[in-house]
């Protein structure tokens, strides 16, 4: 029956048959680390996905709001005062109802972009 506990001389080097057990614990923490590193980065895609459809909602009725507000420009009053975004959205439109019969308005909500399009 070997001796675990005593020391060999190989090469004039001790050794002593203990750093498996190091070697093996960090594999293991090395191999629940990948896996939490894993799991966080679908944690995060499905976070974002569900912060930018909040986000996508505002776009659009902002792009929503100019719409109605270029179409009530074309067809009753073309001097009524621009909407106001209070909630940090913001628009860009493009109304080429005289000429072509074409409205084009686009909602901005941080990073997310929504567009709306009439033709008459």
């Amino acid at each position: 029956m070997k001796d675990f506990n005593t020391k060999y001389t190989i090469h004039n080097i001790q050794y002593r048959p203990s750093g498996q057990i190091f070697l093996m614990s960090i594999l293991i923490l090395s191999a629940v680390m990948v896996s939490a590193l894993f799991l966080m980065s679908i944690f995060i895609k499905d976070f974002r996905q569900s912060v930018e459809t909040s986000e996508s909602v505002k776009a659009f009725y902002a792009a929503d709001s100019a719409m109605e507000w270029q179409i009530y420009n074309s067809l009753n009053d073309p001097e009524a005062s621009a909407p106001v975004m209070i909630n940090g959205t913001s628009y860009d439109s493009q109304n080429n109802f005289s000429t072509t019969g074409n409205i084009k308005t686009t909602g901005v909500s941080r990073r997310v972009r929504r567009g709306l399009e009439v033709n008459f």
